[in-house]
């Protein structure tokens, strides 16, 4: 499957299996010191906040672009994930994640062949990191949904 098509799948699919969780099964964190469900959907919110910015800063910076890392535990933190609302998450992710999908779904091969320069010295193109992206997506939804077969 492609990785527009995965994404449109998630888009369709998240919301229906996220508002099947109780409220309390989304505030739980998954065990001591780990986080909850709604902080893991809102991490991706941070994460789709980041690449969004990287998909479309390396179309127009010059190349490589510096990819810089961001410190996920300090945005999710900072975001209050933990006392937000779930449908208020949910809906964050939604509108990001349909933004990630508008700016990937029409990139050229020359696009996804854009050069990102890594912190460790190592490159990668835009089609991996947004390979990446999805990888990063998928990993997280399934420690929400372990049983579920969209992931």
């Amino acid at each position: 499957m492609s990785t527009v098509s995965c994404l449109q799948t998630l888009l369709q699919e998240v919301p229906h299996a996220f508002r099947s969780l109780s409220p309390a099964e989304a505030v739980q964190p998954r065990s001591e010191g780990k986080w909850s469900p709604v902080q893991i959907l809102g991490h991706l919110c941070d994460s789709a906040l980041n690449n969004i910015s990287r998909f479309i800063n390396v179309q127009i910076e010059p190349q490589p672009l510096r990819l810089t890392v961001y410190d996920q535990n300090g945005w999710a933190e900072a975001q209050h994930y933990g006392s937000t609302s779930p449908e208020e998450v949910l809906r964050f992710w939604l509108s990001l994640n349909e933004s990630v999908l508008r700016i990937i779904s029409s990139l050229k091969s020359d696009q996804l062949a854009l050069v990102f320069l890594l912190p460790e010295g190592d490159t990668i193109t835009l089609e991996g990191l947004i390979k990446d992206y999805l990888e990063h997506l998928e990993h997280h939804l399934g420690q929400i949904f372990p049983d579920l077969s969209f992931i």
